[in-house]
């Protein structure tokens, strides 16, 4: 299977330029797995996809291309339908939606991927120097409150200040725009690490979402009004094999489920108090939390990595 991957604006700490799926691409043209957003909006690689017998689309971003201005390039129900054969996507209710509108199986739900080589903790043992990290940018005040409420605590905070919608908590940056292995390096040394899985839409975008066939029907979009949306996070996947413990914001989807399971792979979190209770206990008790965080890295080591999703995608499977 041969691989097409064409950047899209990929700053230092994003995930997706190392995913390196081109490490795993042949000459055969038969069959072709195309990543990154920008393979749905030139017309070289559209026309590829077209005129492939097999082509299969990796979708890192949905359910956010669904509101963006560029929707009707390729990242439409409509295009996708027409340019691949099959769409691997980070978000199972999309999936189901787009499947269920145009009476097909063509989507398929997927973990965010990572790749092994990134792995650090294969041959080493690590310090933890952190209570707690948070790696992301600030687009509201609930997740700026987050930030303050492990202020106290020895932490790690990586964000790209220029990015933030929310700047009030850029004065506790420990981190600015750092390339994503030095991240994740850090993050190593970090005891947990606070996981939110939300977009959060302003009101032009949810004037966008409401002009998609059935939108009501994407259960993404359930508290659309409220501007708040389900998002698969690469801090999922980072956090597991950084073997830091993922401490995730509980919402009214809790997609996370989908790939790990509360209890036993991470721990929720309610709101900011109690957070720091959380982050205070895991200090006071790290044995305890250990066999979650082994659970979590060895989810990423056999299944949610890059060389097994592309093995499941290259032979037209379910990701399991």
């Amino acid at each position: 299977m041969k691989v097409v991957t064409i950047p899209h604006g990929w700053y230092p700490d994003d995930i997706n330029s190392r995913l390196d799926f081109d490490e795993f691409s042949s000459k055969s043209e038969e069959s072709i797995l195309f990543v990154g957003i920008s393979c749905t909006e030139q017309i070289d690689p559209i026309h590829l996809a077209m005129n492939t017998k097999y082509s299969a689309y990796v979708n890192l971003e949905h359910p956010c291309t669904l509101y963006g201005p560029n929707n009707s390039l390729g990242l439409d129900p409509i295009s996708q339908q027409m340019m691949y054969n099959q769409v691997y996507t980070i978000c199972p209710y999309t999936a189901d939606w787009l499947n269920s509108i145009q009476s097909n199986t063509k989507f398929i739900p997927m973990p965010y991927p990572h790749n092994l080589k990134y792995d650090i903790y294969e041959e080493e043992r690590i310090k933890k120097v952190y209570d707690v990290a948070y790696c992301g940018l600030i687009h509201s005040d609930e997740i700026a409150s987050y930030i303050r409420a492990i202020s106290p605590y020895k932490y790690f905070f990586s964000t790209i200040k220029e990015y933030n919608r929310n700047k009030t908590v850029n004065n506790l940056a420990t981190h600015d725009n750092i390339p994503n292995t030095k991240k994740w390096d850090v993050l190593s040394t970090s005891r947990a690490s606070i996981i939110q899985n939300n977009l959060y839409l302003n009101a032009e975008q949810i004037k966008i979402v409401k002009n998609l066939p059935r939108w009501n029907e994407n259960k993404a979009f359930s508290h659309i009004d409220t501007g708040l949306l389900p998002q698969l996070k690469s801090r999922t996947v980072e956090a597991a094999i950084c073997k830091s413990l993922m401490i995730v914001k509980k919402d009214p989807w809790n997609v996370i489920e989908h790939w790990f399971e509360p209890g036993k792979d991470f721990i929720y979190f309610e709101d900011p108090l109690d957070l720091s209770e959380k982050v205070k206990d895991i200090k006071a008790n790290w044995e305890k939390y250990i066999p979650m965080i082994e659970n979590a890295y060895q989810k990423v080591k056999t299944t949610y990595n890059t060389k097994h999703i592309f093995e499941q995608i290259k032979n037209r499977k379910e990701i399991i």
